[in-house]
């Protein structure tokens, strides 16, 4: 895995525009050579650099066409006969609906001259396109724009999204002309009809199902030995996280159930619950388990953690893992399966059949609100997040709306889990496999009631029936949702996290940040610069503000 990206032109022209593929090589030739795979034809050209976690090739080539792919579709065990399969199917819709695995893959037919991009039904690792003058400017990486000669304008709306919701809405990124897709987004594009895009799997008709607790728990149960099952491979021994949550305890005792050996990584505070539950699970169930404490759980994604500590400081028992440079994750459970942004006015909201009032309930729920203190315009750019927010919901309007809120959150929030890490990833360079991200696990919870599954109660009945063990030690529970039954006096980390403010050193970055960056018009600078001051010298804490300017700085 790593990146794809490229460049196709079809227009009347008998000359190709080559100054965006001299570009996107002069990128490309910062990564290794050995792990670079280019393509040129007279219409464009494909890139990709993959420092081969999975140990199996991603790269097809034959006289008729050129296809590869980013992270592993799970298909099969193997992502080399998934791409196989994938470029050599009668019909890639059917094909791609097969998947369960979060991938990106690109194929260029040279018989039609027809480009394919296509992400993971989740959309978990999108394509970004730009439509240039003549052709198409593609990537996997939202950053790579940012390294080409292109003049990109910042997207208010979007740049409001990720400061309030944490991610961005519809096909926003940060820059107006640069788009993302959609969930199980198909788009090709060719000389006679330009880009098409179309969807290949129906999310709502998942959601329409009608599933009983038992039935259900026995099918997520199935599912998700056989996705584990599908993605250890053959592998013997095998790297995980492991934090005081439920999400990757589960799939700890899943691998232990079908007897790998594990090397688990915990990241956490001292004196934490997260840390003194993932170490009476471990005790419990002997699994190694080396701590990594660190002085704050936000500044570092885990996937640069392990990239650290893990990866570049070679540590010991890095070649005793089958695969050292893939790693298990939790990352989605809460949401995907425990349902954790269904607060009790949400669900009210959406029983009454009141759209206005839901997104009213859910803006108020995330603290979803841009301060006019800080930001220009504030109160239209709030108004447009509402209006964008509906819009998202106009594909759900078969579903009851609080069937469509839980799918809501999947297409959206569940959309963009894997940004951050996604655009860092030639940086720890590391992969992950995610079961909590398929939407055969995913269907289960989708298809039952939504008071069923709300506050972790289909997911806890789920582990009491087939995972009972896993709740012999505590584990650390998410406010409002069902408590754990094991009385735990360590603080959890949002208490550690919300009481840790920003350091002088922090905030003079930030603000030299705003200050000189021509980009970030959208922030009012004196305004800001008083607050800074207010911070500093702790006449008042206005951090929650000060956060909301740092997002807007990001990209």
């Amino acid at each position: 895995m790593a990146i794809i990206a490229g460049y196709f032109q079809f227009n009347d022209s008998d000359k190709t525009d080559f100054k965006y593929i001299n570009q996107l090589a002069n990128v490309f030739s910062n990564y290794e050579k050995k792990h670079v795979r280019f393509f040129n034809c007279e219409y464009g050209a494909i890139f990709q650099y993959d420092f081969d976690a999975y140990q199996q090739a991603s790269w097809l080539r034959t006289e008729s066409q050129i296809a590869t792919l980013i992270g592993h579709p799970l298909i099969s065990s193997s992502r080399t006969q998934d791409l196989i399969t994938l470029a050599g199917c009668e019909s890639l819709d059917f094909s791609l609906q097969q998947c369960e695995g979060v991938f990106s893959f690109c194929q260029f037919d040279l018989q039609s001259q027809r480009l394919t991009l296509a992400t993971d039904p989740l959309g978990l690792k999108p394509f970004y396109t730009l439509q240039t003058q003549y052709g198409l400017l593609f990537s996997t990486n939202l950053n790579l724009f940012k390294q080409l000669d292109i003049q990109l304008q910042n997207n208010p709306d979007a740049l409001t999204e990720l400061a309030v919701l944490g991610y961005p809405l519809l096909d926003h990124t940060p820059f107006k002309d640069v788009k993302c897709s959609y969930p199980s987004e198909m788009l090709c594009f060719n000389a006679k009809q330009g880009v098409t895009r179309k969807r290949y799997f129906d999310w709502v008709s998942l959601a329409k199902q009608k599933l009983v607790a038992p039935d259900a728990i026995e099918g997520i149960s199935k599912a998700f030995k056989t996705l584990v099952a599908k993605a250890k491979h053959k592998d013997k021994t095998i790297l995980s996280t492991l934090s005081g949550g439920l999400d990757s305890r589960l799939i700890n005792s899943e691998l232990l159930r079908q007897g790998v050996q594990l090397k688990s990584f915990n990241f956490s505070q001292s004196d934490s619950q997260d840390l003194f539950c993932a170490k009476q699970y471990a005790s419990q169930n002997a699994v190694p388990l080396e701590v990594i404490q660190v002085s704050d759980t936000q500044r570092l994604s885990v996937e640069q953690r392990l990239g650290k500590y893990w990866r570049k400081a070679k540590h010991q028992d890095f070649t005793n893992v089958c695969r050292p440079q893939i790693s298990w994750s939790g990352n989605g459970g809460s949401v995907g399966v425990g349902l954790i942004y269904y607060g009790d006015e949400i669900y009210a909201a959406a029983k009454e059949n009141n759209l206005d009032k839901l997104i009213s309930a859910y803006l108020k729920q995330q603290y979803a609100f841009l301060p006019k203190s800080v930001v220009h315009n504030a109160e239209q750019l709030q108004q447009k997040l509402i209006a964008n927010l509906k819009i998202s919901f106009e594909p759900l309007a078969e579903l009851p709306l609080e069937k469509a809120f839980q799918l809501f959150l999947l297409l959206n929030d569940q959309h963009h889990h894997l940004s951050v890490p996604n655009e860092q990833v030639c940086e720890f360079k590391m992969e992950f496999f995610h079961p909590f991200y398929s939407w055969k696990v995913l269907q289960y919870p989708l298809g039952l009631p939504v008071e069923y599954v709300r506050k972790h109660r289909f997911y806890q009945r789920w582990l009491k029936t087939d995972y009972p063990r896993a709740l012999l030690a505590p584990w650390q529970t998410y406010p409002g949702h069902l408590p754990c039954p094991i009385t735990v006096k360590h603080q959890t980390q949002w208490q550690l996290n919300s009481a840790k403010l920003m350091s002088p050193t922090e905030l003079l970055k930030l603000w030299f940040k705003i200050m000189f960056f021509d980009r970030h018009l959208l922030i009012k600078r004196c305004h800001f610069t008083l607050l800074c001051i207010l911070q500093l010298t702790h006449l008042k804490n206005v951090q929650p503000n000060l956060r909301v300017a740092q997002k807007f700085c990001q990209w």
